[in-house]
């Protein structure tokens, strides 16, 4: 914008209008710059709301990760513990009292109707003892008292010993008269499940005066005792059961024994 020649005619109408475009000029200019100031600041604002914005979903996104880790790991862990609970079965024991004071304890596992006897502790062979096919019942021998006793799955306990003999004339003797006049006479010994309603034992009966044993066969339901015929010997010893049946070593000689009585080689 040229200034005027003062000696114009309108040198003073040429002024005021150039004064006043000065003015609104300028004023355009600050009009300009506070736009822009503001623009400026609302763009940077945009900018740091975004990034916060971003930064907050960013952590957001990290803490439900997280926690969904942390889930999945509770999770896996506590499927874990189920499955363990269910593969491991809790185990329990009845604690049995011998005649000498001995304890001895039958372990057994599960609850309900599927507790099942595992072992019977202790296990050193100080205490003979049988656990039946169906594991519901453990058959112990009280050396001392020289006694079979019965332990069911529900820690019930039954005397199952012959407790006297009647001979073919009628004569009655009984275990108490017969091992206090002779101590070392075998009433009965080392019972053993032939299936799970009878069990088997050693014996010096029906004979007094001899030192030969014998297989005797006891029915669990109704307690009645059959001796085994064709079983003699001076050293009888029970092994395990097969399918043939109860293992019984006769003087060297293996044969095998049912619940019926029958004997096989």
């Amino acid at each position: 914008m040229g200034k005027p020649s003062i000696f114009s005619k309108e040198y003073g109408k040429k002024m005021r209008r150039r004064k006043r475009n000065i003015v609104i000029l300028v004023i355009a200019c600050l009009l300009v710059i506070v736009l822009a100031v503001i623009y400026i600041r609302g763009a940077f604002k945009d900018v740091i709301n975004g990034t916060n914005k971003i930064k907050s979903n960013i952590s957001a996104e990290n803490k439900q990760v997280k926690g969904n880790n942390q889930s999945t790991k509770a999770s896996s862990i506590d499927s874990k513990t189920q499955s363990t609970d269910k593969s491991v079965k809790k185990e329990d024991n009845y604690k049995i009292q011998l005649s000498d004071g001995k304890n001895v304890n039958l372990i057994y596992e599960g609850k309900g109707n599927d507790k099942k006897f595992k072992s019977v502790t202790p296990g050193d062979g100080s205490v003979a003892y049988d656990i039946s096919p169906s594991a519901k019942n453990v058959v112990l021998f009280d050396n001392k008292s020289q006694s079979i006793l019965l332990v069911d799955i529900n820690g019930n306990k039954q005397d199952m010993t012959n407790q006297q003999y009647v001979s073919t004339t009628g004569t009655v003797i009984t275990k108490d008269a017969q091992i206090a006049s002779n101590p070392n006479y075998i009433w009965c010994s080392s019972p053993k499940f032939l299936d799970d309603n009878n069990i088997a034992y050693i014996s010096q009966l029906p004979w007094i005066g001899k030192t030969a044993k014998y297989v005797w066969i006891e029915s669990l339901q109704d307690k009645n005792h059959v001796m085994v015929q064709n079983i003699q010997g001076e050293n009888i010893k029970f092994q395990g059961l097969t399918d043939k049946g109860l293992t019984v070593v006769e003087d060297g000689t293996t044969v095998y024994v049912n619940a019926s009585g029958s004997v096989t080689q």
